[in-house]
């Protein structure tokens, strides 16, 4: 393993390549949500219909975040074998590619894309063909987006020993999630001053930029790779479980001033089918797993207390974090009044979810060098009890005449305990699984926050939406309910469901406590842990 001491003493600064690989790390996560600032306006552009067009066009955005999690389930393991800068390299060309594919979608891809289908017979809506280049484009960003997280987050457990890697991966993973979330309201500014398209062109030079810097950052770093084979059959099968889940839950990961309860938690089409699909996927991976001679996951790894516990602990902040998520725009959206307000309300919602994100990851920084000073298991608990605090608070005190500072101050409190558990937790994975699976156990950490939140926006939009119904049928004397004349009382009816989430919240957090408590007290102890 390459020590920081023996890298220093060449001129190299870890610190320094790490704010390198961010750089890409933020734009990849960025390109995730930027589409919801111009889909109307791209809508409009294409011709399409605006009863289907909206649904066809969300797939712009639910393509990229599946592709997403398909480059970074197995990329890490890849990484492992040939050696993390190649795939670094590979990675940012590709996403480089994508963008630029999605920047011309209009011209060059969707006439090659129209003539495909000329020649097989068909003749689509030009249209629609403009669209699937653009989805096309955006699948191929993906791929590169997505192994950019834990490829870099490997590169980092290569740069630092165990005792100083959770400060550094925590950034890492702060800045993956900030860039995210703070998608739309980036593509938001952007499209006011030029066209969407310049959106992905700029991606051009900062990525050229990256790789250069990168690289050159790098340049002392050994390539470390170990021996063994890629586990073709293995990737397959947990990709497409990840896909079957995601697509039966229908988690909505798209969230700006218009989120409502109904927008995500639309049923999707044969939910029951693939979630079932999901679980034969998942059990047969397990029992592949378990026979071949090299897996892509070896599952012995869940045996040590630091690897299970840091992961089951990674879940459930995943869970708890969606909650803070989207919580905030749908408030903002009961709240409005006038359409006319809607450019107000974006603003209003982006701000807001700046008061739980921006601490969220500057904790990230503190959190690290807790986890020096105390401990992994220390800092964890901290983090969550602080998060206990802050959901508890949002119980207790959201109203719909309630002022933006409070909400402001509780999401921020929210977020610095969240933002706490991100160090020690991606550093108690990764240090246990060892330096042969260290590639993998990185993507781990971010596909199990992942599933998460999908599991979050799934199943506590559904309970929020029965809550509201049943309230609301309740309040109104069983009439039902008017959408003009009784606007304000359901308004006020979902804001305190929202409240009520923060309960679920603190009690998600609380749990969190429990495999937090088996997390290792210093870095050098979970390996053996």
């Amino acid at each position: 393993m390459t020590s920081t001491t023996a890298t220093d003493k060449r001129g190299f600064n870890p610190w320094l390549v790490l704010a390198f690989i961010s750089i890409p790390v933020f734009v990849g996560a960025l390109d995730l949500t930027v589409v919801s600032a111009f889909l109307p306006e791209l809508i409009i552009e294409l011709g399409l219909p605006l009863n289907t067009g909206l649904d066809d066009a969300a797939w712009i955005v639910s393509a990229y975040l599946l592709a997403y999690t398909v480059s970074l389930t197995f990329m890490g393991r890849v990484s492992d074998l040939v050696g993390r800068r190649v795939v670094y390299v590979i990675c940012l060309l590709v996403f480089m590619a994508g963008s630029v594919l999605v920047a011309t979608a209009q011209g060059g891809p969707s006439d090659l894309l129209y003539s495909l289908y000329r020649r097989a017979g068909e003749r689509p809506d030009p249209a629609y063909v403009q669209l699937q280049a653009i989805i096309i484009g955006r699948v191929i960003q993906a791929l590169g987006a997505g192994a950019l997280v834990p490829v870099s987050l490997a590169l980092v457990a290569d740069m630092f020993p165990r005792s100083k890697r959770a400060q550094p991966l925590g950034i890492i993973g702060a800045v993956d999630t900030l860039g995210w979330v703070l998608g739309h309201l980036y593509g938001g500014l952007f499209v006011q001053v030029v066209h969407w398209h310049w959106l992905f062109w700029i991606n051009v030079p900062i990525t050229v930029i990256a790789l250069v810097l990168t690289l050159y950052g790098l340049r002392h770093v050994p390539q470390q790779r170990i021996k063994g084979r890629f586990d073709y059959l293995g990737s397959a099968l947990i990709v497409g479980a990840l896909i079957c889940l995601n697509l039966g839950l229908g988690g909505n990961f798209e969230i700006g001033a218009t989120t409502t309860l109904d927008t995500l938690s639309s049923a999707p089409p044969f939910g029951g089918t693939l979630l079932i699909a999901s679980g034969v996927l998942l059990a047969l991976f397990i029992v592949w797993e378990l026979r071949v001679k090299f897996p892509l996951i070896d599952l012995r790894m869940f045996k040590k207390p630091a690897f299970s516990a840091g992961a089951t602990a990674n879940l459930l902040v995943g869970y708890a974090l969606f909650i803070g998520l989207v919580s905030v725009p749908i408030l903002v959206n009961v709240r409005q009044t006038d359409a006319s307000t809607l450019r107000q309300a974006a603003l209003q919602v982006g701000i807001l979810l700046s008061a739980l994100t921006v601490p969220m990851a500057i904790a990230a920084i503190p959190g690290g060098y807790l986890a020096g000073r105390i401990g992994y298991r220390l800092t964890t608990i901290l983090g969550l009890l602080l998060a206990v605090i802050g959901f508890t608070l949002i119980w207790q005190t959201w109203s719909l005449d309630m002022s933006d500072t409070i909400i402001a101050l509780e999401m921020a409190l929210v977020g610095i305990g969240i933002g706490l558990t991100f160090s020690p937790i991606s550093a108690s994975v990764i240090n246990a699984a060892g330096d042969d699976q260290r590639g993998v156990s990185s993507a781990l950490v971010l596909v199990l926050r992942l599933i998460g939140m999908t599991l979050s926006v799934s199943s506590l939009t559904t309970i929020a939406l029965q809550r509201v119904n049943f309230l609301a049928a309740i309040e109104l004397g069983g009439v039902g309910l008017d959408p003009i004349g009784n606007a304000y009382t359901y308004a006020e009816i979902t804001v305190r469901v929202l409240g009520e989430l923060g309960l679920i919240g603190a009690v998600i957090c609380g749990i969190a406590v429990i495999p937090a408590l088996l997390l290792p007290r210093r870095g050098a102890d979970a390996l053996a842990a």
